[in-house]
This record gives C-alpha cells, sequence and structure tokens, in this order.
C-alpha cells in the first residue's frame, strides 16, 4: 500500500518562487524610484534652506556673496568673517546624489543649482535650481550657470 508523504511538490515550490518573482519584478522598480525621489525633494529643500541664508545675507550686506567669496561652497570666508557657511547656513553644501551644489552670483542676483542625478540624461538627471527665490529644475534657469 502506498503511503502519502506530507511536503510540498516541486510544482508548488515552483508556483511560489514565481509568485514571488512578479512581486520583486513590481517592487524594486518602484523603490529605487522612492529612493531617487527622496533624494530630489532632500536636494530641493536644502536648495531653498541655502537660498533662504543667502536672502539674510542680502538683507545684512545689502548683496549676495560673490562667486569669488565661497566658490563651490569650500572657501566660506569672507574678509575673515564667516560668511554663508556658518553665520547663515549650517546644513550640507551636498546635493542628494553626493555633487556640490555650484552657485554664481553678480552680487545682484545669484543662481544656486544642482545638476541632478549623474549620468542620467532625464528624471532624476534634470538640473534643479534656485534663483533668486524661486526653483526652477529642467533646465528652466532664467540666468547661465548650471551647466
Amino acid at each position: 500500500m502506498l503511503r502519502k508523504e506530507k511536503g510540498f511538490t516541486l510544482i508548488e515550490l515552483l508556483i511560489v518562487v514565481a509568485i514571488i518573482g512578479i512581486i520583486a519584478a513590481i517592487a524594486v522598480p518602484n523603490l529605487l524610484t522612492a529612493i531617487q525621489r527622496s533624494k530630489q525633494k532632500r536636494t530641493m529643500a536644502d536648495l531653498r534652506a541655502i537660498g533662504t541664508a543667502l536672502g539674510s545675507y542680502q538683507v545684512d550686506y545689502n548683496l549676495y556673496p560673490s562667486q569669488a567669496s565661497i566658490g563651490n561652497f569650500t572657501n566660506t570666508t569672507i574678509g575673515g568673517s564667516t560668511a554663508i557657511a556658518e553665520q547663515y547656513y549650517k546644513g550640507s553644501y551636498m546635493d542628494g546624489w553626493g555633487v556640490t551644489y555650484k552657485y554664481v552670483s553678480n552680487g545682484n542676483n545669484y543662481t544656486l543649482c544642482s545638476t541632478g542625478k549623474p549620468n542620467d540624461t532625464g528624471g532624476f538627471g534634470n538640473d534643479i535650481g534656485h534663483v533668486d527665490g524661486a526653483m526652477y529644475e529642467a533646465g528652466a534657469f532664467p540666468t547661465a550657470g548650471c551647466q
């Protein structure tokens, strides 16, 4: 007489593995997109915060810090006093993808931007900028400086 064995058949196991594969194929791209979107949102929030700091600096000194005085946020002193880095803004000067923000100013106006995700030509690779208090994306900047 045949005994019934307890356990799963090979077909049942293959069906379960296929279901897990389908779920993973749907979930992983959505997760990766969510991660990139969060980096983009963080970058936009940083740009707004730095823009606010630049506005405060402009109110105090009646001009925006020049490009030469803060460079790409590496030289942060003007005449021996702390400029934008510590006095007005204590956050990060790198975007969500680890690239330093670009800053261009003639004293009257400024362009502050991130070039987006490196090696991505669309979507999250679009430039994100803060120009004189307004946010811009995808190369729609009214002044040059983020290229």
